[in-house]
């Protein structure tokens, strides 16, 4: 079983349409083919992005979001970082490295891969959701 950190556009990419996050995140997460790990840093960011006022038009955006987020914690395991990394232009997506290195994950899937300028972080593969779903899944 793969062992996952997912960047928050993931969960907002599930929220928006059914593409390859929204298959990761329903089929495989949910479903607990693949192990999600998250951490309460990383939960407070699910949060915090989807307040934000460019999603506030979108009809219940905000209850459908919270109640992803609360499913996806019930199955993911909770990890505390113990290393904080800096490596990133945007200091934000550190947390997601600090997260993959301490739960040794096998993938970090991110819709923002040139957020991630390379293509493995210690044993952590930074994947595309497209790729991995094509590569591992298909």
């Amino acid at each position: 079983m793969h062992v996952v950190v997912v960047d928050t556009n993931i969960i907002i990419s599930t929220l928006l349409g059914k593409s390859y996050p929204y298959l990761i995140t329903r089929e495989l997460i949910l479903k607990k083919r693949i192990l999600c790990i998250v951490s309460d840093e990383v939960t407070n960011e699910y949060h915090k992005v989807i307040s934000y006022e460019k999603f506030r038009s979108i009809p219940k955006f905000k209850e459908e979001s919270i109640e992803l987020i609360d499913d996806i914690q019930s199955v993911a395991v909770n990890v505390r970082a113990r290393k904080n990394f800096s490596v990133l232009k945007d200091k934000d997506d550190n947390k997601f490295l600090d997260l993959a290195y301490a739960s040794n994950a096998d993938f970090l899937i991110t819709g923002n891969t040139k957020h991630f300028p390379f293509g493995k972080f210690e044993n952590t593969e930074i994947i595309s959701p497209q790729k991995y779903w094509t590569t591992y899944w298909k």
